[in-house]
């Protein structure tokens, strides 16, 4: 086949989808060019989302009458000039590709006009093409005007989303702008209602609330580096999965989306989870900005230091979480060995799981036992904090096995320990690191409580969401922070058929219900706010199959710890409700449970053969 070159409408629009996604994709770009003309009011006006209108008007300098049609055209800017500027660009636009590329893919109208000029000018472009240039009357600054994006491109159409989904990504923009720029005036409008504005009174923290919502503290804190300056906000989300944390990155004023910066943070989630705001102040010449079209990747001139200014920021906010100087991310767990050891090598720690046996007796008197100890006094409250499905079940076991004949073989033996008959066990005892010991008659059985409990909740929850999910009212409503009831109106019809009540009031939307999930203590809110995350980032797949395992998840947090001390009346429950799991043997995130030593073994290690 022989090369040809492509007719200039084609390569302007394939040119133009790497600069303009989407509506949001197109109102960050706008938004930027009013950043960079020094703007002190920005507004942006949305219809059905952006798809039908999107129009940004800003109070900057303004653009001159004759310069209105290179404004149009590709690869023409005032923001550099030569190559050298490539190394020091102060500016969030310069590529003089954004509104070229609007105008290739939609109509496109642009009334400017500057302060020393007495009128202003007028332009419009349908289908990249000029169509009107006349001087016209109008204020200080710049309106741009974007209508029927795509509307030339049905196969970009179809694959936007929602006017709720677009709506959100383009008021992450807005929003975070506004967190970046305080002493600026943002406002949001959508088919004429208004969804959010900052005053521009310069209170970052206030704009923060406004973003994050109330709640925790917002801490701040400054972190000078030899090649750079990191001013990190955060707000604890209590009750949230630690896994993953709400981020926001700023480069010399620039949103970017980078691996380090995004690898530092989700480290330092996992004992402080909640929404982080960094805004990194460097030399130009220290990060490299022209990396994609959209100018949110950069390269760094010195990555480590970014890491390492995040790792320090997160200490200062008094978190004990201390990120590693290099990411593990083999396979070995807290307990020593490697899930891939042999059964033998994995046979040979056991001697420090159970070295020291620890044996229940039940006819020893608790109360005067918690009297006499303290802290077996804590454990046993602990105990009282078991998940009720196991607490249930426990006594009722329990009064049959010790009500049972006396004419087991090993009872002479094992007479003031726990037997359950009906599934042939006897509870050992736990040992001081806080594993179970059982017998079986077919040599001993240790457990460690956390990842069985796990394991049970997993697929509570998991057979609860199969049939169907009954919801739990709250005694009050509660009324959603303006980001999150955004973010919840995208998926508002899945949440309500999913457990949630959402309801749209005029304050808001009003959260009054949840899903009833057992084993799951955790507060209303962040339950919302782990769904919706979780809806948003697998939106392709099945609802409910997303939400319970973010539920099963957060119901794993709440399972008994190591540390916990069991009765043995709950210990004999867990081994009941582990054993009529689908998958007793490992939990829900792939570690192992339990550990079996076969009498054969242990004949073998006492030189008994």
């Amino acid at each position: 086949m022989p090369i040809k070159a492509l007719p200039h409408e084609l390569w302007m629009k394939i040119a133009a989808g790497e600069v303009v996604e989407r509506p949001a994709s197109a109102v960050k770009e706008l938004v930027e060019n009013s950043l960079d003309a020094k703007s002190k009011r920005v507004r942006v006006s949305l219809s059905d989302g952006g798809r039908l209108r999107i129009i940004v008007e800003d109070d900057g300098v303004g653009i001159a009458f004759e310069d209105l049609p290179l404004a149009l055209m590709y690869h023409a800017t005032s923001k550099i000039s030569e190559l050298e500027d490539l190394e020091h660009i102060n500016t969030l636009g310069y590529r003089g590709e954004a509104l070229a590329s609007l105008a290739a893919v939609a109509d496109v109208e642009i009334k400017s006009r500057q302060k020393d000029s007495e009128s202003g000018g007028l332009i419009r472009s349908h289908d990249g093409k000029v169509t009107e240039h006349v001087k016209a009357s109008c204020p200080v600054g710049t309106r741009v005007q974007v209508e029927n994006l795509f509307s030339g491109l049905p196969a970009r159409r179809k694959f936007l989303k929602s006017a709720s989904g677009e709506l959100r990504r383009a008021a992450v923009y807005l929003r975070e702008y506004a967190v970046c720029n305080p002493d600026i005036a943002f406002t949001l409008e959508h088919d004429g209602k208004l969804i959010f504005a900052s005053d521009g009174g310069g209170d970052k923290k206030r704009v923060l609330l406004k973003l994050w919502g109330e709640g925790a503290e917002i801490q701040n804190v400054n972190i000078s580096a030899e090649h750079l300056n990191l001013e990190c906000w955060f707000q604890s989300r209590a009750g949230i999965s630690s896994s993953r944390s709400d981020l926001i990155a700023f480069v010399n004023g620039r949103a970017v989306n980078d691996p380090v910066i995004k690898s530092a943070v989700n480290q330092a989630a996992r004992e402080l989870a909640g929404n982080y705001a960094l805004f990194f102040t460097l030399e130009p010449s220290l990060v490299d900005v022209n990396i994609h079209p959209s100018k949110s990747e950069v390269r760094f001139r010195y990555p480590s230091e970014i890491y390492h200014a995040v790792r320090d920021a997160v200490k200062h906010l008094g978190s004990p979480v201390q990120i590693p100087e290099i990411i593990n991310t083999g396979t070995q767990n807290k307990t020593g060995w490697n899930f891939r050891d042999s059964a033998e090598q994995i046979t040979g720690h056991v001697n420090e799981i159970f070295s020291r046996p620890r044996i229940m007796n039940p006819n020893h008197d608790t109360n005067q036992a918690m009297n006499q100890n303290p802290n077996q006094a804590m454990n046993q409250n602990t105990n009282q904090n078991m998940n009720q499905g196991i607490s249930q079940s426990m006594n009722h076991d329990m009064t049959q096995n010790m009500n049972a004949g006396q004419n087991h073989e090993s009872e002479l033996f094992f007479e003031d320990l726990a037997i359950d008959r009906a599934n042939d066990v006897i509870y050992l005892g736990q040992n001081s690191g806080g594993y179970l010991i059982y017998d079986n008659h077919e040599g001993l059985v240790i457990i460690d409580p956390h990842a069985a409990h796990e394991r049970v909740n997993y697929e509570r929850i998991k057979s609860l969401a199969e049939s169907s999910m009954n919801s739990q009212k709250l005694f009050l409503p509660v009324l959603l922070h303006p980001t999150l009831a955004l973010e919840a109106n995208e998926f508002l019809y899945e949440l309500n058929n999913s457990g949630f009540e959402l309801v749209n009031t005029p304050k808001g939307i009003e959260l009054r219900a949840i899903p009833a999930i057992p084993e799951c203590e955790i507060e209303s809110e962040a339950l919302l706010r782990a769904s919706v995350s979780a809806l948003k980032n697998h939106h392709d797949g099945d609802t409910k199959n997303i939400l319970w395992r973010i539920w099963a998840t957060m119901a794993c947090k709440a399972s008994v710890k190591l540390t916990t001390r069991l009765s043995r009346e709950e210990a004999l429950s867990l081994w009941k409700s582990l054993h009529e799991c689908e998958q007793p043997y490992v939990c829900p995130h792939g570690r192992p449970v339990m550990i079996e030593i076969k009498n054969a073994d242990l004949l073998k290690r006492f030189g008994r053969e």
